[in-house]
């Protein structure tokens, strides 16, 4: 009998362990904030607001605007090319978008990101044509993420030279925002669902 009830209790936690890990992967019982508390205090919601679009400057790669579905959006056209390589036509687009969600009564900010690759190529393989796609997009929470490219080829004016070269750090931008939110007495709370992160 105890042979039995062994094998069948270490199932049904196995079981129960995966059920929890998929509501947890869908956010179900995500933390939104409100529950930290913060050494320093609390600014207002539009002050905080004035002080993270403060971080947009000219020499910036990102642009972080205003937006009608949730506070602001950080929006970073990492790589957007088009070039002729020997019998080809390549494309490459990366982009990085992140949502703000300023919740004034739990004073946190939750951060949502989500980011794409195209790559696409038209040309020959040897003497086959050859056509090759490519799509990946991820949306939640980043926790890592650097990457470094740089592409030669010809360009659409007929010279040859180089394309493109990026230098993408997702700590870059994130950083930022979250030492400006804690610094005024915020909670920076990133978040893998979408809906957190907007009215």
């Amino acid at each position: 009998m105890l042979m039995i009830l062994i094998p069948t209790l270490l199932a049904l936690l196995a079981i129960a362990a995966a059920i929890w890990a998929i509501f947890f992967g869908l956010g179900i019982f995500e933390y939104l904030g409100g529950k930290k508390k913060s050494a320093f205090p609390a600014i207002n919601k539009a002050t905080l607001k004035e002080k993270i679009l403060a971080l947009n400057t000219p020499n910036s790669p990102y642009q972080i605007i205003e937006a009608k579905k949730t506070d602001m959006i950080i929006e970073w056209k990492i790589v957007d090319a088009e070039w002729y390589g020997i019998f080809s036509k390549e494309k490459v687009n990366k982009t990085y978008n992140a949502f703000l969600f300023l919740d004034e009564n739990r004073r946190t900010v939750r951060y949502y990101e989500e980011m794409g690759s195209i790559e696409w190529h038209a040309g020959t393989d040897g003497l086959k044509p050859s056509i090759f796609y490519r799509k990946e997009f991820f949306k939640g929470r980043i926790l890592f993420r650097k990457s470094w490219g740089v592409q030669y080829g010809i360009k659409k004016s007929g010279e040859l030279g180089k394309i493109y070269e990026y230098k993408f750090d997702i700590g870059y931008i994130r950083d930022p925002i979250k030492k400006v939110v804690e610094e005024n007495g915020w909670e920076f709370v990133p978040v893998v669902r979408k809906k957190h992160a907007m009215f």
